[in-house]
């Protein structure tokens, strides 16, 4: 028969979580945000690749007073802005996935701050590089070809307004890849059956839970 004195014993019945998580901890899990950040944001000038790949030029009549549309509503400033939100949730989904199943003992809330500066830099880049491929010769083109002369502007984004403070303001369709990022991480987030998100650690904390369940060391009543 077991002693109901257990003054004995001076350990916790249920262990709580390790004060620092397998791998580095906190800081190990910000370097891997950062490094995930560089990442994805290289990865957009390839996004920027492909948006200029697809997406249409504008073209424009050489006039008197400058450049002016071929025609009233020029569809290719609509399709421009729409492929880049398609091509935008579609990386912003992909870098979401990778982050969540290739680096699954660093998910969290530092992770998924890393996801969004990555995303919303990799939005900038990638406007930044299909804006400016070709950008050179159609400049030199508006001030040198003569009257009548079709030229073709490169694709562009009318969310993106010159400012005085800073180069470019980042808005409208160049946070797509980022909501894209934001919102698949969460819904992932959600869906996961383990409260810390990483299996490892809910795994180790429930093993050593059912450890110590086992009460060792009474003696005789």
């Amino acid at each position: 028969m077991l002693s109901d004195d257990t003054s004995q014993y001076h350990g916790p019945i249920e262990p709580g979580r390790p004060a620092s998580a397998p791998g580095g901890g906190r800081g190990a899990d910000v370097l891997w945000a950062l490094a995930l950040a560089v990442v994805i944001a290289v990865l957009g000038l390839g996004l920027g690749l492909l948006w200029h790949a697809v997406a249409p030029t504008l073209p424009l009549r050489i006039v008197e007073e400058g450049a002016v549309y071929t025609s009233p509503e020029p569809e290719e400033l609509a399709a421009a802005e729409g492929w880049f939100v398609l091509l935008g949730l579609g990386f912003g989904l992909l870098c979401a996935i990778a982050a969540w199943v290739l680096l699954p003992a660093r998910r969290g809330p530092i992770q998924l701050a890393g996801l969004l500066l990555g995303t919303l830099i990799a939005g900038w880049a990638a406007w930044w590089l299909g804006h400016d491929i070709g950008l050179a010769a159609y400049q030199d083109k508006l001030h040198n070809a003569p009257v009548d002369t079709i030229i073709q502007r490169p694709v562009d984004l009318r969310a993106v307004k010159n400012l005085t403070f800073f180069p470019y303001a980042i808005g409208g369709v160049l946070l797509i890849p980022a909501l894209g990022a934001v919102v698949t991480y969460a819904l992932a987030a959600a869906w996961s059956r383990w409260p810390s998100l990483r299996r490892h650690e809910d795994e180790q904390e429930w093993a050593a839970y059912d450890d110590d369940q086992f009460i060792t060391g009474a003696g005789p009543s």
